[in-house]
């Protein structure tokens, strides 16, 4: 690229005084390759052009020609005929363009400084918008004939030819900044390719060696020395905040972590930019929020409608939307109405009614600003306590227990119901007001996709909430909204390098440890809502009991069903050692005794598989010899004489001797196949059984909190299902005719708490219970009994009871079968037998209410009691029927049907992996790669095969909430002040999400403020590994000020801050530019200097 020079800039600003002021609309200018402004040009055009964009332009049927590309959005045309209809994507919704557009929306900030939007540039094209590139020189653009005149003498008096050093680096700087980004954003892609290839097809734990890996860099990366394009693998990956990596399992973490993506945060944020809990510099006091309502309560336009969301909305736009609607495109309609010139007035005469000041330094606030002065007062009108405790919705607490087990769609209703009684909002504003209070106190309600089956209080669900907090506070406040269920998961298969980092993810994760503990009934709310040491161990001990107890059951699904011909192999394997199963696959023996060959019927085989035979029981000593593969046994010299039998010379006959002695010492140390595979078939079910009992507690820990305290502490009876014997009399019923009618893939619970009837229907197999409220009270057992007539002989006819069924309402298909259960659904022929005595009510052990008190169901002997009885009484397998599928010699087919169960139900159990996960194919869908990582490098490859390779050759990479959730290392006072967030500990590392960082707040309370300081910088680090350390800047629109106001070190009601004085008022400064901003401090007290 050439250098800019002053002839470029100057060849510049005589076009834009001369052709192009002809007029007062916008129009192109011709962009020199040697002036300031072409870098930002350059790259610009760059990204406009490059494959993955334009595909993705085209596949959304807009034209080229007609993009436009703005802050948040894309805009084009889509043709049809001759009819053309504008369509916009945005960042919020689910079109994909904020995962592909991040590197033409850093080079069209960079020059789009007005944010209006910058059209496409043809690959070939050298000209771009005049209003653009003078606003880019800090010039307002023409709107009028006056204003042109105004604008063209200024061109015409200024050398842009003699610009200082500081100018045309202020001029730079932007363009320069997208620049990095793109190219960072580019190295990043390079070494994730480039790694990949190093790793392919190598196990986890070998060694990897980066020192001769070279990757393609940017210009503008440090180590571009000498014009160089390549550098050293380990040297870029430093470069990025990476240690170098040792091992493949290493190397494969950093390539998720340079794969990872967070959504850039939105310009509002999570709507309460302005509140803080306790107060913050630059936020508004306790004070403020009575000023902003007694200015609601004054203001007539405030006044003319009963909420505030309404009085903004001045076009109606609420008016042109279903309350459906609302709730799905709230941030789009938020936008319009916050968007509108008067309402954008409103909030700036709100502001300049509480002297407030915005990021300039002055009372001229930005449109961002305004906007976020209407949501702040909207917020404070519908809940006059914000900000609250993080899950608490306007007094509604989100993570209460009785919450557990229900979905969130559920919830989220809930809470607009409770909305819903202040009379201030209508159906159409509730959701909105919904909407704003989650993005702020509980933002995992406002993912994308969440799949339907997500209950709260779950594991899947604590560590989901996890994965919403590490966007949240790595991408900044609102990115996680704008993101999808799958995107955020892929945030869950990060890993620390890094004892720092991993203190990071704890802090992270402490406030869901505690609501997990406090919803699975570990420990009741504190008083005071402050937790403890003992709380937090609690939480952790039982949250990784129970994570372990699923890896178990994960390892039982996985275990082979033990077949005859494996065991065979196994044991033929102990004394052969050395050869493969194909080697052994191959030998065969042979009636090693002549006589015995020849007495034999012609259609017993004298050769046979050495596999065969054993499996037979036919491998017995003195009788074979071994035949290696192609080998052929000795044969006699031909028959002379009819009188005569050939035999065997002596050495051959020797050699079969010594051959059969052989073998003889190999059978010797044999055991019997056939008696040995009932044992291990049993082996299987009880590990089948205990991994199935794991996965049927956890789905029980799962049901809501209502019918959890049912079972755990009323009377619990349970039924087995079964279809009659057709028309055979009771006498002549065998076990086997029984068992071969019964129901074993399902099981019918009724329990009897508190005088209330609940049934529940539990599919261990298909990880499904399903609460039955349209079943009778009691139920009919045992079926009923007719008389029919028997013959057993001549005129020997008796009068016999034959057990018939009744049409219940039931689907037995699905109690025999791998078919999901249909609502609604009956079964004619259908016996219900109870399963074992009633396992009668218990006390509830603790105080206080029991509607009020939580089972820890997961651990709980009631909840064993179940689910034993189930196992035992009602196993999904027949002993009978497996054994006979182990002995048989099936094909691998028939095989496989058995199993396929078992691999749905252990994929379904990884946590979040079933929700992206064809379970029966088991390959990735949904875009979401590398949930499961391949130890031998399929990650990297992309090499997933058939289910069964890919289970036994990979391990699950566990979601960080496993490795968050863990007993902290960092010391007893780290954790304390991470568990309470009013200690102010932990305001350090939320700090950065909030747009003005606290330093003197936070360190001032902090019982340590060294480590904070350290974890707050390793929270950096984190940022630049994913790649978003650039989305948390300050503006760069920030005007400067000729003279700056002293600052002075003082406390404001005993919190520390730095402030300055301004007509008489004292105001916090930004930290990032020293100016005064927020309202004005009504307790500052100035330290002596």
């Amino acid at each position: 690229m050439p250098l800019a020079s002053s002839e470029g800039d100057q060849r510049l600003r005589n076009e834009l005084a001369t052709s192009a002021t002809r007029h007062a609309w916008d129009s192109l200018v011709q962009i020199p390759t040697d002036s300031t402004f072409y870098a930002g040009f350059a790259a610009l055009r760059s990204a406009f052009n490059t494959d993955e964009v334009k595909a993705w332009i085209r596949s959304k049927g807009m034209a080229l020609d007609t993009v436009v590309v703005k802050p948040d959005s894309i805009t084009g045309l889509v043709l049809s005929g001759r009819v053309g209809t504008r369509k916009t994507f945005t960042l919020n919704d689910d079109s994909g363009w904020w995962q592909v557009g991040a590197r033409l929306r850093a080079a069209a900030t960079a020059l789009d400084r007005a944010g209006n939007g910058v059209a496409y540039v043809p690959e070939q094209s050298d000209r771009f918008s005049r209003n653009a590139v003078l606003q880019w020189h800090d010039i307002t653009p023409p709107k009028n004939a006056d204003e042109l005149a105004l604008v063209r003498g200024h061109l015409l008096a200024e050398e842009w030819s003699g610009w200082s050093t500081e100018t045309k680096g202020r001029l730079q700087g932007s363009s320069l900044a997208a620049r990095k980004t793109i190219d960072r954003l580019d190295e990043r892609q390079y070494l994730a390719g480039c790694l990949a290839d190093l790793v392919r097809n190598r196990p986890d734990d070998e060694e990897v060696s980066l020192a001769d890996a070279q990757t393609p860099i940017g210009a503008t990366s440090v180590l571009a020395t000498d014009g160089a394009d390549k550098a050293a693998v380990r040297d870029v990956l430093i470069s990025h905040g990476f240690l170098v990596p040792k091992t493949a399992k290493e190397v494969r973490n950093v390539i998720r972590w340079l794969q990872a993506a967070v959504a850039p945060a939105p310009a509002l944020g999570n709507y309460a930019q302005l509140l803080a809990r306790p107060w913050a510099p630059g936020m508004l006091s306790e004070n403020d929020k009575r000023l902003v309502a007694q200015f609601m309560r004054d203001d007539a336009i405030s006044r003319s409608e009963p909420s505030l969301l309404r009085a903004l909305d001045f076009q109606g736009v609420l008016d042109e939307h279903t309350p459906q609607e609302v709730r799905a495109n709230a941030d789009k309609i938020l936008e319009r109405i916050l968007d509108q010139p008067s309402a954008l007035n409103w909030g700036k005469a709100a502001a300049r009614s509480l002297y407030f000041q915005g990021t300039s330094g002055t009372y001229d606030l930005s449109t961002l600003e305004a906007k976020q002065w209407e949501l702040t007062a909207a917020l404070l009108q519908i809940d006059p306590e914000m900000p609250r405790r993080p899950g608490n919705v306007a007094g509604y607490d989100i993570y209460q227990p009785a919450n557990s087990g229900r979905t969130m769609a559920s919830v989220r209703a809930e809470i607009e119901t409770q909305l819903a009684q202040n009379t201030l909002l209508d159906p159409k504003t509730v959701p909105l007001a919904a909407h704003l209070l989650l993005a702020s106190s509980a933002p995992e309600f406002l993912v994308r996709d969440i799949p339907s089956t997500m209950r709260i209080g779950s594991v899947e669900w604590a560590d989901f909430r996890l994965g919403v907090t590490f966007a949240e506070r790595q991408g900044g406040p609102g990115c996680s909204r704008r993101m999808s269920y799958t995107e955020i998961m892929g945030l869950s298969r990060l890993s620390t390098s890094t004892p720092g980092e991993a203190a990071v993810l704890d802090n992270y994760g402490i406030d869901v440890l505690l609501d997990w503990g406090l919803m699975r009934g570990l420990y009741e709310k504190p008083v005071d809502g402050r937790y403890t040491q003992q709380h937090h161990l609690q939480a952790i001990t039982a949250f990784n009991e129970e994570c372990e107890q699923l890896v178990y059951a994960l390892e039982q699904f996985n275990l082979p069903l033990p077949i005859r011909e494996d065991s065979a192999i196994r044991n033929l394997q102990t004394v052969f050692p050395g050869l493969s199963a194909e080697q052994l696959k191959a030998m065969r023996v042979y009636i090693a005794d002549p006589d015995e060959r020849r007495n034999m019927k012609l259609s017993e085989p004298r050769t046979r598989t050495l596999i065969e035979t054993y499996m037979t029981g036919d491998l017995t000593r003195d009788r074979w010899m071994l035949l290696a593969p192609g080998e052929q046994p000795p044969q006699p010299a031909r028959r002379t004489s009819p009188f005569v039998i050939p035999r065997l010379s002596a050495s051959d006959q020797a050699a079969v001797d010594a051959n059969v002695q052989a073998l003889n010492a190999r059978i010797a140390h044999l055991p019997d196949v056939q008696a040995q595979l009932p044992g291990e078939v049993d082996a299987y079910l009880d590990k089948l059984k205990q991994g199935l009992n794991i996965a049927t507690r956890r789905m029980i820990a799962q049901l809501p909190l209502a019918d959890r305290q049912a079972l755990e502490w009323g009377d619990v009876d349970l039924f087995a299902l079964r279809e009659a014997t057709d028309s055979v009399p009771e006498i002549d019923v065998t076990p086997e005719q029984v068992e071969e009618r019964r129901g074993r893939k399902g099981t019918l619970i009724r329990c009897n708490y508190n005088g209330v009837i609940s049934y529940f229907e539990v599919f261990p197999d298909k990880l499904l219970i399903v609460k039955r409220e349209d079943l009778p009270r009691d139920l009919a057992l045992g079926g009923t009994f007719q008389t029919v007539p028997k013959t057993y002989g001549p005129w020997a006819v008796s009068a016999l009871p034959v057990r018939l069924g009744a049409v219940e309402p039931f689907d037995f298909a699905a109690y025999s079968s791998n078919a999901l259960p249909r609502p609604g659904v009956t079964s004619p022929g259908v016996i219900i037998d109870k399963l074992g005595e009633t396992l009668h009510a218990t006390p509830v052990s603790v105080q206080g209410e029991a509607s009020n008190q939580v089972p820890n169901s997961f651990s709980s002997p009631r909840t064993r009691s179940i689910v034993d009885r189930i196992m035992q009484g009602n196993f999904i397998h027949h002993r009978a029927s497996v054994l006979k599928v182990a002995h048989g010699m099936l094909p691998l087919e028939q095989k496989r049907e058995i199993l396929r169960r078992n691999d749905s139900i252990l994929l379904s159990m990884i946590p979040f992996v079933g929700a992206v996960i064809d379970l029966t194919k088991g390959n990735i869908v949904e875009g979401m790669r590398g949930l499961i990582i391949d130890t031998a490098g399929a990650f990297a490859g992309g090499a997933f095969g058939t289910l069964k390779p890919l289970v036994k050759s990979t391990k699950a990479v566990a979601p960080f909430g496993v490795k968050a959730f863990r007993v902290l290392e960092k010391g007893v006072e780290v954790v304390s002040g991470f568990l309470n967030p009013l200690d102010g500990a932990a305001d350090l590392m939320a700090a950065g999400g909030k747009g003005l960082v606290a330093l003197p707040k936070a360190l001032g309370r902090a019982s340590n403020p060294s480590v904070l300081l350290k974890l707050g910088v390793v929270e950096e680090k984190l940022r630049t590994c994913l790649g978003v350390s650039n989305q948390l800047q300050a503006p760069h629109n920030v005007q400067e000020q000729a003279v700056q106001p002293a600052i002075h070190n003082g406390h404001n009601h005993s919190i520390p801050v730095y402030a300055v004085q301004t007509d008489g008022r004292w105001y916090a400064t930004h930290p990032k530019t020293g100016l005064p901003t927020g309202t004005p401090l009504d307790g500052f007290k100035a330290l002596p200097a």
